[in-house]
């Protein structure tokens, strides 16, 4: 079980994991930081997660993205909000020049918890915001087909570069529209790794306290705590489903076993009414013969990537593989 406690924040981004090197960080001040984001002010929210807050800010006439960790009123341990923001932070250092990673660029040793900064642009958009049909807010993104199909490809291509480029796989362990942010391009990039935990050199799986998102985790991990690359591939069909149809993946609304989107997006493509599914923000008056083969192509991916038994599940490599067959199709007849 990966350990996460023994080390202060200055050593974790100094060191190295199994001797690949680290990004160079800029060590902010906690006045710069302050002042960047006008004394943390609510308005500069762009994000909230359990553990911390992720604010937009200025420095230096250019836009940055600072995570603070240690939320006011929360009932986390201090030791454990500690060592999820050392732990976010060697592991981002490692993973982040891949174009699909958000940029780390700094920290600040300062605070009582360690605050990451990283790149960002001034256009820029939380995937969760706005993606459900239900939220209706000023932030309501109005995503065409092609520009969903693109961010599932970006995110594939980031969780093979987290399974495959390393000594050790990583698994990034809560994979959401959360923890995904958009560029003023519309290219999708990970984001948060405080749960990120790597499989031991010469095995393929690792036990660990369950943590993650419902409806994200993979149910043979959160009733074993044994983690495999194949819980990412788990959470990665989700995320797609949500592409795909504007839905929550849990909704008790929709009640009963349909409150689970999985099993919603099965009965249509059984039925072969997949039309009532998808999103129809994206559709328009309708969708064409080429679209819908796009459409189910796309959902038997995700299906097949949260099969309930791992063995039966793809690799991340053939899932973004798969993905970028379906992205040429809509090339072809876009």
């Amino acid at each position: 079980m990966e350990s996460r406690r023994n080390s202060s924040p200055q050593e974790l981004v100094i060191a190295s994991w199994n001797g690949e090197s680290n990004v160079p960080l800029r060590a902010f001040s906690a006045e710069e930081l302050v002042k960047a984001t006008n004394n943390f002010h609510s308005h500069h929210i762009l994000a909230e997660d359990a553990f911390y807050l992720l604010y937009r800010g200025c420095f230096e006439k250019r836009p940055i993205l600072v995570k603070k960790y240690g939320k006011e009123g929360s009932l986390w341990p201090h030791e454990d909000t500690n060592s999820y923001a050392t732990h976010d932070m060697a592991i981002t250092s490692q993973v982040c020049n891949h174009k699909n990673v958000l940029k780390l660029i700094g920290c600040c040793l300062e605070f009582q918890f360690s605050a990451l900064v990283y790149e960002c642009e001034t256009s820029i958009k939380l995937l969760s915001n706005g993606l459900y049909e239900m939220d209706r807010s000023s932030d309501n993104l109005t995503l065409a087909w092609k520009t969903r199909l693109s961010i599932a490809n970006d995110i594939a291509s980031a969780l093979v570069h987290l399974h495959t480029t390393f000594s050790t796989p990583i698994v990034h362990r809560n994979l959401k529209p959360g923890n995904i942010i958009l560029d003023q391009n519309g290219v999708a990039k990970l984001l948060d790794f405080s749960l990120a935990i790597r499989i031991p050199p010469g095995e393929s799986q690792v036990e660990d306290m369950v943590v993650g998102t419902y409806g994200f985790a993979e149910p043979e991990y959160v009733a074993t705590g044994i983690v495999t690359v194949k819980t990412d591939v788990y959470a990665f069909g989700m995320i797609m489903l949500e592409l795909l149809t504007g839905k929550r993946i849990v909704d008790a609304k929709r009640g009963g076993s349909h409150g689970h989107l999985g099993n919603l997006v099965k009965m249509y493509m059984n039925e072969d009414q997949l039309n009532k599914v998808v999103d129809a923000r994206m559709i328009g008056e309708g969708i064409g013969v080429e679209q819908e083969q796009q459409f189910r192509a796309f959902v038997q991916l995700a299906l097949r990537c949260f099969e309930e038994k791992r063995e039966d599940r793809p690799e991340m490599k053939g899932v973004a593989e798969e993905l970028s067959r379906i992205w040429r199709s809509v090339n072809v007849h876009s």
